[in-house]
């Protein structure tokens, strides 16, 4: 055994700066999509520099998505084999340090117009960072779980395809490859990872189905690699490459939907008879926004397949099929398991009793207001008031985020 359970809670402590950290950048990436979108629709906003817009990425998938991946990794992968990285709070910390130094650097490259070294030096840096972190996942992985070990697949992949993500901008000099499917696959299969360990218990101790995980499992495997592919690729083979990860993303997502029974497929009237209060609370919060999460994905997925195999409105597919998955799957998704993986690292319990549905339910509005804009935008009728109607969708992503942060504490007290 790699080491002690009793230890598993520096894992925790050690995670904390990296969902601290997290929770400040999506606050910035957030703000500064908002802006930008009020720009496309014709905001007279003369103080801001264009030249700033690039970082919304920079904050969202560098910054937001990969710490909390990885503070996330650091936590859970030991914690499922009942095992402890040695010196984890060392590896941690150097991957955390070198990682902010790369969202650092390439603020400093987007602001002074500097590219070339910064953005070299940036890209190298994260490298580095997420180097040692899939270092650690793949070494935690050498003790096989007891119990439903099919979440390392799904775990690997996701380490993979962050460590693939961040040597090919390293390898195209500081250039990103396009944001969808590649550059969400990593937190997308760490949810999947996550939700085949946890959502059984979560559902009453339901075993997942074993063929369809197995599949999922699979074909987790294949999006990753094709993704991989599609990114490492700069000629036009790279949109067939798209295509076929999105395509085989969302069968895997259907298997995996299946095989955990999120959208029901089992008789749970005995759990609701038994559970009450706080239980039933969290329950139904897990059920309903597990739900509404992956119906964001295969929206979000579907648009994403639509839009490399060329359909028309191109912007309004790529922009949806980005923001359906980014804010609408993994955002819901983190709302749903952040109260749950709290208590370890701040030590204080989370009632889910105190909770609103006022957050996700902004979230989904602003989704919904999006996909008008970006409609009436596609058709040119985006001009006047209507237009000040739609560029305010980014502030109230934005507001969601604030009130489900006043709603974790309020429910911490």
């Amino acid at each position: 055994m790699i080491g002690a359970s009793s230890s598993s809670s520096k894992d925790s402590a050690a995670s904390k700066p990296f969902v601290v950290a997290a929770v400040v950048l999506v606050f910035a990436g957030t703000a500064t999509g908002a802006v930008w979108m009020m720009l496309l629709f014709g905001a007279g906003l003369p103080f801001v520099d264009a030249r700033a817009f690039s970082l919304h990425r920079t904050f969202q998938v560098d910054g937001f998505l990969t710490l909390l991946v990885m503070g996330i990794g650091y936590m859970i992968v030991p914690r499922f084999r009942n095992a402890v990285l040695p010196s984890p709070r060392k590896i941690a910390y150097a991957s955390f340090a070198l990682v902010l130094t790369s969202i650092a650097l390439q603020v400093v490259s987007a602001l002074s117009g500097g590219a070339g070294t910064y953005d070299t030096a940036a890209s190298a840096s994260k490298v580095a960072g997420v180097g040692i972190f899939a270092g650690a996942v793949f070494w935690s992985m050498r003790v096989r779980p007891r119990l439903l070990g099919m979440a390392d697949w799904f775990i690997a992949a996701s380490a993979g395809a962050m460590l693939v993500l961040a040597v090919t901008q390293l390898v195209r000099e500081g250039q990103t490859p396009s944001s969808f499917p590649h550059s969400l696959l990593f937190p997308i299969l760490m949810i999947f990872g996550v939700e085949y360990k946890t959502m059984p218990s979560f559902l009453g101790f339901i075993r997942p189905k074993k063929k369809t995980g197995v599949a999922s499992a699979a074909l987790a495997v294949a999006a990753a690699g094709l993704g991989a592919l599609a990114a490492m690729t700069g000629d036009g083979s790279s949109h067939e490459l798209a295509v076929g990860s999105g395509l085989v993303l969302l069968a895997c997502a259907g298997a995996l939907a299946s095989s955990l029974y999120v959208f029901g497929g089992f008789d749970n009237s005995e759990i609701m008879r038994l559970i009450s209060g706080e239980k039933k609370a969290r329950y139904l919060y897990t059920t309903n926004y597990a739900r509404l999460a992956f119906a964001f994905l295969f929206a979000g997925s579907a648009m994403g397949v639509l839009y490399f195999a060329g359909a028309e409105p191109a912007f309004v597919l790529y922009d949806l099929a980005i923001h359906f998955t980014a804010v609408g799957f993994v955002g819901i998704t983190i709302a749903l398991y952040l109260p749950l993986m709290l208590p370890p690292i701040t030590g204080k319990a989370v009632r889910f009793e105190r909770f609103s549905h006022a957050p996700v339910l902004m979230v989904v509005a602003a989704l919904a207001l999006r996909a008008a804009g970006d409609a009436a935008m596609a058709a040119g009728a985006a001009q006047g008031p209507v237009a000040y109607l739609f560029m305010y969708s980014g502030w109230l992503v934005v507001a969601a985020l604030a009130a489900f942060v006043a709603m974790i504490h309020r429910s911490m007290q």
